[in-house]
């Protein structure tokens, strides 16, 4: 299996002016509309996970990352947000980490949900860019701006 394409704009590979022309139009016709990244029905029901749903989509408009194909990752991640936001809060609460078990107290099974959130959460951020090492990826390198050494003996 090779590796993923990378976008033109993000590539460090050197292509050739015919070559970077094709792949633009390639892109071009790939990229998508954004007009159904609104809060589904599936998330109006939790408050939580409909606002996370608005700012995440909000935040990610800035740079014009996502489009309607991404909207079920987007879901997936609120739904998830708002399930660990929940155990959290019944946890300090509760600050119940252990339970009874039959011979000696075992870990509280909230927390192991909780785990299952936390890597659904972190699996869902890293597709969608919503992590800051993720998104440096994306950054377009500008070339450096190089003086010419011999610039100051020129007279123009």
């Amino acid at each position: 299996m090779g590796r993923q394409r990378k976008a033109t704009s993000t590539t460090k590979k050197h292509l050739t002016k015919k070559e970077k022309e094709n792949r633009e139009t390639q892109e071009k016709k790939i990229k998508l509309d954004r007009d159904s990244l609104v809060v589904p029905e599936l998330l109006k029901h939790n408050e939580v996970a409909s606002e996370e749903f608005i700012r995440v989509v909000n935040e990610a408009s800035k740079i014009d990352l996502w489009d309607n194909l991404d909207l079920t990752t987007i879901v997936i991640y609120c739904d998830a947000w708002s399930h660990y936001n929940e155990i959290e809060n019944i946890m300090r609460k509760t600050k119940k980490y252990t339970v009874e078990g039959k011979e000696s107290e075992k870990l509280n099974p909230l927390i192991n949900a909780q785990d299952k959130y936390i890597s659904r959460i972190m699996r869902c951020s890293s597709k969608l860019g919503i992590a800051t090492t993720d998104r440096l990826k994306l950054i377009i390198p500008e070339p450096e701006q190089k003086e010419n050494k011999f610039s100051k003996y020129i007279v123009v």
